[in-house]
């Protein structure tokens, strides 16, 4: 029989930090609600609804791919074996052993310690601080990320120069101050995430700050153009995220009609004074000369009024 089936599928060890029995149960702790925060933020991103830096609420399947399971806890340095939040099959669903969304996310976490940050920057700068906490300031401390499945086999060790590598990388990810322009959809306003799906069809996601909730909820299904800092793909060049400092929705003119606020609604008292219009005075003032009488009788035969 093969022992790796009775194992737990993934195996987070914390080396070089001293026993488990000699930490502190707050440090453990720590740990243990990192790696879980870490597995909602890759299962954001796997959904496409990246979680801001500032954090918020998951909702969810996000929230249920993060119940990850602790199969044990060792010691000899800090080991957790870690297994991934059970599966919830839909009613009538055919089990073909695909990955579960917890699955994707953990080897996610683990593409992002191997240096593949291109995918989703924000799980490469949320781990980036993780390794720093609980690395970085225990001298010669290393994390050892094992996927032991059968099918996925692999391992990967950071150290605390991690954070500063992961800084390099993305670094080299271009930025700039732009705006995109599709229909808004999926907007999530606990977790400050939305999406924007261009007319070519890409989606694009974006982040916001509470005081564009009011303007993300009359943008959601029209037309809009984003506005701020935008995050593009190295390698294709096209745009992956923006961070919002604007919405604007419907057609702008940008006309000038000689310092005239054409937008503004004046009452109709003052535009009968600028046209110079005068009050009438007798009936006949009303009749439309120059029309003959047939011509009057073609109209209201055309219009089907009985004379």
């Amino acid at each position: 029989m093969d022992e790796r089936k009775s194992e737990a599928p993934f195996r987070v060890t914390l080396e070089g930090a001293g026993r488990l029995e000699d930490r502190p149960l707050r440090e453990i702790a720590e740990f243990l609600d990192g790696l879980v925060t870490l597995v909602a933020r890759a299962s954001a991103g796997v959904l496409h609804r990246p979680q801001p830096a500032g954090g918020g609420c998951y909702e969810g399947p996000i929230e249920d791919a993060s119940h990850i399971r602790l199969a044990s806890l060792t010691s000899g340095s800090v080991v957790a074996e870690i297994l991934p939040a059970p599966a919830f099959p839909l009613p009538g669903a055919i089990d073909l052993d695909a990955e579960t969304l917890s699955e994707q996310a953990i080897s996610r976490v683990i593409d992002v310690a191997a240096g593949q940050v291109d995918g989703d920057p924000e799980l490469a700068r949320a781990f980036s601080a993780f390794v720093d906490r609980v690395v970085g300031r225990r001298p010669g401390a290393s994390l050892r990320l094992e996927d032991r499945r059968p099918s996925h086999p692999r391992e990967v060790v950071v150290d605390a120069r991690f954070g500063e590598t992961i800084r390099a990388a993305l670094s080299a990810t271009t930025r700039s101050e732009g705006d995109v322009t599709g229909r808004l959809f999926e907007a999530n306003l606990e977790a400050r995430s939305a999406q924007v799906r261009t007319p070519s069809g890409e989606r694009v996601d974006i982040q916001f700050d509470p005081d564009h909730d009011e303007a993300i909820k009359l943008a959601l299904g029209i037309r809009a153009a984003v506005k701020g800092e935008i995050i593009y793909d190295p390698h294709t060049k096209k745009a992956r995220a923006v961070h919002v400092r604007e919405i604007v929705t419907g057609d702008q003119l940008a006309l000038d009609f000689d310092g005239a606020d054409f937008w503004t609604d004046r009452p109709a008292s003052d535009l009968i004074v600028e046209a110079g219009a005068q009050p009438v005075e007798k009936s006949g003032d009303l009749q439309l000369q120059g029309v003959s009488e047939a011509e009057w009788e073609a109209l209201y035969e055309a219009l089907g009024i009985a004379q």
